[in-house]
């Protein structure tokens, strides 16, 4: 079946379960709505489910790179002609870090592991998930240093700190826990900050990580960039927004912006 070996070949090539499940129903809706096989479907018809359905400008860009990517695996262009709209800037929420040493202090074992990883790291939830005892080693320096795979397959390789290194336990091989999915990473910390009264998602420990980054650096950006692992400096932009001080102290020391 087109779709299975579609599938395949995204594992193959290291994108999440989340990202592989996303562009799979994106593929079957067009699908389903034209009659079709998902490998019949053609620009026309993408066009055709596009002008019934009212979709925001978030949901056109993912289904259109949705679509790119199956296009490009069938030797196809199916968004030819077809306006992406521009990506949004968004803008990082980092978790507070009074809320960050509470949920340290109240998780336990793994969960705990889970939110080092993320706040200290700076992984993601599918990075973390899929973590395991070979993709940490010692450096000539006696430095550990932790190999990531990350989005689109691009491995990288970030600094361990002691109080990661300590939560892991490094014997043995193989994942550190196996069949565990990114949906429960998630879910498990999301409810863990709940308990304490805290609505948070996992993906604000990466945002921790990248504006303490930021400001522990000196306020340094391609540094930020290389530790974050982004492609674009524009995206390490808004951590550098979230965590200039500076801002802050300018507005105040405006004429007249104390209260008399």
């Amino acid at each position: 079946m087109v779709i299975e070996r579609y599938v395949a070949t995204q594992r193959a090539d290291g994108y999440a379960a989340n990202t592989i499940r996303a562009r799979v129903n994106c593929i079957k809706a067009i699908a389903k709505y034209s009659g079709l096989m998902p490998e019949e479907i053609r620009t026309e018809h993408v066009q055709s489910y596009f002008a019934t359905r009212a979709l925001t400008s978030w949901t056109r860009r993912t289904y259109l790179n949705h679509l790119s990517s199956f296009g490009k695996w069938l030797g196809s262009n199916l968004i030819a002609g077809l306006r992406k709209p521009p990506a949004p800037r968004s803008t990082p929420n980092p978790i507070a870090e009074r809320d960050l040493k509470e949920l340290l202090r109240t998780t336990r074992s793994d969960h705990r592991a889970w939110v080092l990883l993320g706040a200290f790291c700076g992984l993601r939830a599918h990075e973390t998930a899929k973590l395991a005892a070979e993709d940490l080693h010692d450096s000539n320096d006696g430095q550990t240093l932790l190999r990531v795979v990350g989005k689109g397959g691009r491995t990288d390789v970030v600094p361990v700190p002691p109080v990661v290194l300590a939560a892991l336990n490094r014997k043995g091989s193989g994942q550190f826990w196996p069949d565990l999915r990114p949906e429960k990473v998630s879910r498990s910390i999301s409810r863990a900050a709940a308990a304490m009264g805290v609505k948070m998602r996992y993906h604000q420990l990466r945002h921790r990580f990248g504006t303490a980054v930021y400001r522990a650096s000196g306020q340094d950006l391609l540094l930020t960039q290389r530790l974050m692992r982004h492609a674009s400096p524009a995206t390490t932009a808004g951590y550098a927004a979230v965590a200039d001080d500076r801002c802050q102290e300018v507005v105040q020391a405006l004429p007249g912006a104390l209260v008399p």
